[in-house]
């Protein structure tokens, strides 16, 4: 049996790094299924582009920023450019979406234009609105769309075009992106949690200590460890351990390294810590989840 878990190619900032649609045509469509029993998830990560979600079938958990809700089969989800986010399944053993990545010049046109300048820039800056949950009318337009992006017909490329204005041009009517901007306090949590992850990804492979972490953000240990909860949902260890976890499953699809050299490349003390983590994580031991692969 093949394993179908959820991968995206990261950055240590958690910045995606996939490249979304082409430089002329710059919308990518994705439709990801998401297994219980496969321990499917959609990583903690960010991009560029803005980003449309429409669950076709199951629930979703879904998190943006420090804020999660559940997504049901039907609704539809907005998150702007530059926010973290994420999704699993939710008491469902199966949930299938579509995610419509557009980077804003699709709307926007020539940058200096009245539509850039008025009606899409200042909307997706950072500070602005993270997310929206559509209402149900746009959210049966998100799934057009993404019909439109699968079966590729004549003249898709215009009517895609036309729909995300359309989409657009609802959620501008609607208010929905016309909440104040974030105060200057938030936007500053953003960029510390940023630092965080970063010091996170960079030290992965030592011994972290929390007081390290701490000092780097000019934090106590205790609001070091509340804050990083409350903005990543997780403790700064669960989030070292998954990240250890992921880099390893990298790892795994290369043959010349043993999985002894996998588990001290990973950062894990000893291999049979490993090995019950990597087990405990995906249901798979190391070996399988590679045999799986190769």
């Amino acid at each position: 049996m093949k394993l179908a878990l959820t991968y995206i190619k990261l950055a240590k900032d958690l910045q995606e790094l996939t490249s979304h649609g082409s430089k002329s045509f710059p919308v990518a469509l994705y439709e990801t299924v998401l297994r219980l029993d496969r321990t499917d998830f959609l990583p903690l990560h960010w991009h560029k582009e803005i980003q449309f979600v429409y669950v076709k079938t199951g629930r979703i958990l879904y998190r943006v920023g420090h804020e999660s809700f559940v997504l049901e089969a039907g609704e539809g989800l907005f998150v702007n450019a530059g926010r973290f986010h994420e999704g699993k399944p939710f008491e469902v053993d199966e949930a299938i979406f579509y995610c419509i990545n557009v980077d804003p010049s699709m709307l926007a046109g020539h940058e200096e234009s009245i539509i850039a300048t008025q009606f899409v820039l200042p909307y997706v800056i950072e500070g602005r609105r993270s997310f929206v949950k559509l209402s149900d009318d746009v959210a049966c337009e998100i799934e057009a769309v993404a019909k439109l992006l699968k079966e590729r017909k004549q003249f898709y490329e215009l009517k895609v075009w036309r729909g995300l204005l359309h989409i657009w041009e609802s959620l501008l009517e609607q208010s929905a992106l016309m909440e104040e901007q974030l105060s200057i306090s938030n936007i500053v949590q953003h960029e510390r949690v940023k630092q965080m992850i970063d010091y996170l990804h960079t030290h992965f492979m030592e011994k972290v200590l929390l007081d390290e972490l701490a000092a780097h953000v000019f934090l106590s240990r205790a609001e070091c460890s509340r804050f990083f909860k409350k903005m990543v949902g997780m403790t700064v260890f669960e989030y070292l351990l998954h990240y250890r976890l992921q880099k390893s499953m990298e790892l795994l699809r290369n043959k010349e390294l043993s999985i002894t050299e996998i588990a001290v490349e990973t950062g894990f003390s000893t291999v049979s810590f490993y090995i019950e983590k990597f087990k405990g994580y995906t249901g798979y031991t190391p070996y399988a989840y590679r045999k799986a692969f190769l």
